[in-house]
């Protein structure tokens, strides 16, 4: 047998699953970024769809490893680009790079638009609007990490530029110090309802990617940890016996009264009663455009009772009224106690 017939042993950990291309992280931390990826901007891709008022899927992503100085070729033309610091829980860059045609998509859609964009140019308020949409997103994203790494974790507000990769001189966000150092890059893609489907990216350092996969490492022992625990309480054999209780006797019922000289001091409290004609929603471009003379389309139809309101709370309905020169309202039904209730929960 001859020396090229044996297998290199780099060869032979590829055979198992083991490293792939040398790089720094094992299969399970990118396994373990995947979902921690897919999980996070789920719970992101909820608040989007929220804020756009359409249902937005996020597929499961793909997770590569590559040296922080290969990045920047990854990407051509201008960009997006979203960089969030972790203040608090963990220490690194989160960066996220979009395509324009995307930024201006989703600016669109908060303007009121239809997201069928013709250009793709962002200006100072849509790069505003997209920035506050992606302020809320990280912040659920955040949220979804923390509660899947078992620490609190804080991030910095985002800060939203346009990069031009053809650009020499453009430098991209320092992830890592280290431009020799790995990075994970995550790709995304991602569904806006009615419209083509888009691609994002996620870069952090391959260190951040160890520390999470620590924290994740150390609450799954410690989650079996405690069902180990509760499988030994049930085991315990504990000695039952019927509980024997006491004869009731009858007792004297007694009502409840309020004396009228505490009942006279609630009185002349103060309470805020508010009347309410209508409601409606409406988008942040609607209300942009408002001007003298727009109307405004409300949910109540012509002659329906009005709600009458006691410090926010729905106590009953009545009808509008003129008295003398002023309007006044005329109670026409007390709302029950159940239908309170159930207002209540809605």
């Amino acid at each position: 047998m001859t020396e090229k017939e044996f297998l290199s042993q780099e060869e032979i950990d590829k055979l198992l699953g083991g490293s792939d291309t040398g790089g720094v992280l094992t299969l399970e931390e990118k396994d373990m970024i995947g979902e921690i990826g897919n999980i996070a901007m789920g719970s992101a891709a909820t608040t989007l769809s929220m804020i756009l008022g359409r249902d937005i899927h996020i597929t499961v992503p793909t997770v590569r490893e590559e040296k922080m100085k290969n990045v920047k070729s990854d990407f051509s033309g201008e960009q997006v680009v979203v960089s969030v610091e972790y203040i608090e829980g963990l220490e690194g860059l989160n960066v996220l790079v979009l395509n324009k045609k995307l930024v201006a998509v989703i600016a669109d859609l908060m303007m009121g638009g239809s997201g069928e964009v013709e250009t793709e140019e962002l200006d100072e308020i849509k790069l505003s609007a997209v920035g506050e949409a992606m302020n809320q997103m990280m912040g659920s994203a955040a949220t979804s990490l923390s509660e899947l790494l078992g620490i609190t974790i804080n991030i910095s507000p985002p800060k939203v530029e346009i990069l031009n990769f053809d650009d020499p001189s453009t430098q991209f966000p320092p992830v890592t110090d280290n431009p020799e150092k790995d990075v994970a890059v995550v790709e995304f893609e991602i569904e806006i309802e009615g419209l083509p489907k888009s691609k994002f990216y996620q870069v952090i350092s391959a260190d951040l990617v160890k520390k999470m996969y620590e924290y994740f490492t150390k609450k799954q022992s410690e989650a079996k940890g405690s069902e180990k625990k509760e499988e030994k309480k049930e085991e315990k054999k504990v000695k039952v016996e019927p509980v024997e209780f006491a004869e009731l006797k009858p007792s004297e019922t007694r009502k409840t009264e309020v004396p009228s000289d505490k009942l006279e001091l609630l009185l002349d409290i103060p309470l805020r009663v508010t009347v309410e004609l209508g409601r409606t929603r409406m988008t942040l471009k609607r209300v942009l455009e408002m001007i003298p003379g727009s109307i405004i389309e409300l949910d109540k139809l012509t002659g329906e009772p009005v709600d009458i309101l006691v410090n926010g709370k729905l106590i009953a309905r009545g009808e509008v009224v003129v008295i003398d020169e002023n309007f006044g309202v005329r109670i026409t039904e007390i709302v029950s106690p159940k239908e309170r209730l159930e207002l209540l929960n809605e």
